[in-house]
């Protein structure tokens, strides 16, 4: 599958070799998915570490092993990995390939939300509502008739040609998440799935054991037997679970109500961040623009690569804060040189929001502010640098 970025503007083909150059197209929003998840994706669909690069640099999303947990990225890239699986495996079953790989903990905070409940019920419950911590572009929902609970999968703007394998991954993620939180070969009653019957069966046995399965039915959905819901989980901790939960909820759901400023640019500097100071000149490369289309782009969305930059170490800041990581390492992984220019910024956002930091950095951030003229000039010779 040739990469393509998803929101190409026909005005700049001549900067960007992946534009259509179909004029009139209207901008859809930008959903996006946790990293956990295309790693997750090229790691399964490998036989090693280095089978696992290759499959993400041959998608263009070379960073994707090795970045942090923190960093979400568009959809349109995770879809793109996708083909680039089903066309390197030559498996059209390469969902359910994936999903045989999955592990409790591969999908970060999202798993330990089911894990830590007390049924399989409360478990889905979490899952449903805290589903845009792996995807925003992901829609789970548990509906109840009769004696029955159907969980439904939906996407809010997907691929036609590998719907299949995304459903197919999905529902199997599901069902081997149920298996490893409850001790048991877990097997729903029913599957369904709204493509066409595949040629090759042999996988659905091993994803979903002796449950019905039927194709082009019009949706993607597992039902489960009311009595199921109230199946305890081996993994449950309630102590644990409060935690767990009072952490996803300090996360506030990605927005993807309208288009950014430059698509994919805030998900490219998260990357950058670990990596040292990120420069408007490697992101523009990043997206395969000019540094002059991309502070274009900037400039006619009413932003500069300052602000973008600053966007992103702020939402990436409050994830590590949660974390419970050292000044220094904070610093590190949000790109600043030093302790006192992530204080700095953080003495800033806090001004722009009212708000009071009563964390460790606090007494240090007040004790440097006898060298704050010195320090502005580093600051100012940091951000001068980050731009070039």
């Amino acid at each position: 599958m040739p990469p393509a970025q998803p929101f190409a503007d026909p005005r700049d083909d001549r900067d960007n070799p992946f534009a259509t150059g179909i004029t009139g197209a209207v901008a859809v929003p930008v959903y996006t998915e946790s990293v956990v998840i295309p790693r997750f994706i090229a790691t399964a669909s490998s036989r090693g570490r280095q089978e696992a690069e290759r499959l993400v640099r041959m998608a263009g999303l070379p960073r994707v092993l090795s970045a942090p947990e923190t960093v979400r990225t568009p959809s349109a890239n995770t879809y793109r990995l996708w083909g680039t699986v089903v066309q390197h495996t030559g498996r059209t079953d390469a969902g359910l390939l994936a999903a045989a790989g999955y592990r409790l903990g591969t999908l970060d905070l999202f798993d330990y939300l089911l894990s830590t409940a007390s049924t399989v019920g409360e478990g889905l419950e979490q899952l449903s509502a805290n589903v845009h911590l792996v995807s925003s572009n992901s829609l789970l929902t548990t509906q109840e008739e009769g004696d029955e609970i159907t969980v439904t999968y939906g996407v809010r703007h997907g691929d036609d040609e590998l719907r299949g394998v995304v459903a197919e991954f999905a529902m199997a993620v599901v069902t081997a998440q149920l298996r490893h939180t409850t001790g048991a070969l877990f097997c729903p009653r029913r599957v369904l799935f709204a493509h066409r019957a595949p040629t090759r069966t042999a996988g659905y046995r091993d994803a979903f054991g002796s449950a019905e399965i039927a194709f082009d039915a019009g949706r993607d959905s597992l039902t489960l037997h009311r009595s199921d819901l109230e199946r305890p989980l081996a993994t449950a901790d309630p102590a644990l679970a409060a935690i767990i939960r009072r952490t996803a909820g300090a996360l506030s759901a990605p927005c993807g109500d309208r288009p950014p400023a430059v698509p994919g640019l805030r998900e490219v500097i998260a990357t950058q961040l670990p990596d040292g100071r990120p420069s408007l000149a490697d992101a523009a490369r990043s997206l395969a623009l000019s540094p002059r289309t991309l502070q274009r782009r900037l400039g006619e969305a009413g932003t500069t690569w300052r602000a973008e930059l600053d966007a992103v170490r702020r939402i990436q800041a409050a994830g590590l804060t949660l974390s419970g990581r050292g000044s220094e390492a904070r610093a590190a992984r949000l790109g600043f040189a030093e302790s006192r220019s992530l204080r700095r910024a953080m003495s800033r956002w806090d001004a722009a929001t009212g708000e009071t930091d009563t964390g460790p950095d606090d007494a240090g951030r007040h004790g440097d502010a006898r060298h704050g003229d010195g320090r502005r000039a580093h600051e100012r010779r940091e951000e001068t640098a980050e731009a070039s």
